[in-house]
């Protein structure tokens, strides 16, 4: 019977795999199947990432629109950080889950199979990727958890989690021995799915070629190894596809600001919570968010944005409380939800080398990122591009499939996999990685935007959706 595990390399860039600094997963994309045109959702931050990939839905249909957001029904004191657990329970309001839609697990479970996960990321990363795991009797441990009977199990047997380090080997080394040596080993799920946190941990602290991001990656890769070294010992090693993916990319950040200080600067009432002394809330990023008490006063902080030369495109939830022509709707990136922000912020970057001789860097809005450290949230073409590898199995041998594709294509790929229904999935089962005839190069579009900007995208050659590659300066 097929079983798959999931291998998620949390901000890795795909220009940044090769036989030097990942050879198992250079070795891996060699002999499957690469996704040449892999991309992120917008906005490209993790706790938008990971509900994409299990829901197999844009954020627009999820519901998680951002790794920091403001919700005025939940809290409107404060920013909601989705990396807490506890405002991921908060968002919930008293339910399993904030996402809206069911996740790979839930649909894992009604056709009789199941789902385990591993996490190395944030505990609200992982209630986000399994929130049903209590409710189905299926296997969730995180590195951050200290309660419950799984984490007890859990240390027991593996003794205790190693505290958070940058680079951050240890616990993701942990980790892939919990997968190894219990999950796979001991609850042989379906589909079990690992998820590292480096090399983004690394990447944001320290910046994209530091020393110990390399030596992170390298960890991150030989994980893999570890992982694929027990695959070729099972007896069913034939009908056990891996597949390795990231959920963005990084930017070199070039340029901090803080869009609160700014605004507050140019005469605007602007803070992280709604009070008699503030009208916008912003919520920092890549690609912050502004929420308006009175949506009146958006045209004249649009306008103000629009002058600045670190501003790029201006996305909104409504267009219509903005002049025609302003702003690009969030619903055409599938992004567009309640929970969005009013006003999205993209920051004007650059495709030229950054200090690392990568291509690409950007001004930022992150209070806990350096200057010159790794972001991803925005639309440059590197924090969209992401890695996507699937070997084993029916999949084609030392093929790249050239198809568009993004993270909501990957439960309905592994689902029409197994033999079960995706009805609901947004995303689309990737047939061109079993069949070559079925895949063709993409349709490239262009749409204009304000300001001399353009956002570069694609569509399958047959059509469909929309997929966004790169935010660019000039028509």
């Amino acid at each position: 019977m097929p079983r798959f595990v999931m291998v998620a390399m949390d901000g890795l860039r795909p220009d940044m795999v090769s036989p030097a600094a990942t050879p198992h997963l250079a070795a891996l994309a060699a002999r499957g199947t690469r996704f040449a045109n892999a991309r992120s959702v917008f906005p490209s931050e993790t706790r938008v990432a990971t509900p994409s990939v299990v829901t197999g839905c844009r954020p627009g249909g999820h519901g998680m629109v951002a790794n920091t957001l403001f919700d005025a029904a939940v809290a409107p004191d404060r920013l909601l950080r989705t990396k807490l657990l506890a405002d991921v329970l908060a968002m919930a309001r008293g339910g399993e889950s904030p996402l809206e839609r069911p996740t790979l697990a839930e649909r894992l479970a009604a056709g009789g199979r199941s789902f385990a996960l591993v996490s190395a990321g944030t505990q609200g990363a992982a209630r986000l990727l399994h929130p049903a795991a209590e409710r189905l009797g299926m296997f969730r441990w995180n590195v951050e958890d200290a309660e419950g009977d799984t984490a007890a199990r859990m240390v027991a047997r593996f003794g205790p989690t190693p505290p958070h380090a940058v680079p951050n080997i240890a616990r993701n080394d942990h980790a892939a021995r919990i997968l190894l040596e219990h999950v796979l080993s001991d609850l042989r799920p379906d589909v079990a799915l690992l998820w590292l946190s480096e090399p983004d941990v690394s990447f944001h602290w320290g910046g994209l070629r530091a020393a110990h991001a390399q030596d992170a990656l390298r960890a991150a890769d030989a994980a893999l190894g570890r992982i694929l070294a027990w695959r070729e010992a099972q007896p069913d090693a034939a009908e056990i596809m891996v597949m390795v993916l990231s959920d963005h990319g990084h930017v070199t950040g070039r340029g901090k600001r803080s869009l609160e200080a700014d605004l507050r600067r140019a005469g605007f009432r602007a803070g992280t919570g709604l009070s008699s002394e503030v009208d916008v809330v912003v919520a920092p990023a890549a690609a912050p968010g502004l929420w308006f008490r009175d949506p009146a006063l958006a045209p004249q902080v649009a306008e103000w944005l629009a002058a600045q030369p670190w501003v790029a495109a201006l996305l909104a939830r409504d267009p219509a409380m903005l002049p025609d022509g302003m702003v690009l709707p969030l619903a055409v990136l599938g992004s567009g939800h309640r929970r969005s922000a009013d006003l999205v912020v993209t920051f004007a970057g650059s495709e030229a080398a950054d200090e690392w001789g990568l291509p690409g860097f950007a001004p930022f809005d992150a209070p806990d990122v350096p200057e010159g450290g790794g972001m991803h949230g925005g639309l440059h073409r590197a924090e969209l591009a992401t890695v996507l590898v699937a070997e084993g199995g029916p999949f084609r041998r030392a093929a790249v499939v050239q198809a568009p594709c993004d993270l909501t294509d990957i439960a309905p790929t592994l689902l029409h996999l197994l033999g079960l229904d995706h009805e609901g999935c947004e995303g689309r089962p990737l047939r061109e990685a079993l069949e070559e005839g079925a895949d063709a190069p993409p349709a490239p579009e262009r749409l204009t935007l304000p300001r001399g900007f353009a956002l570069e995208a694609m569509r399958r050659a047959d059509g469909g959706r929309l997929y966004p590659t790169a935010l660019l300066r000039g028509a």
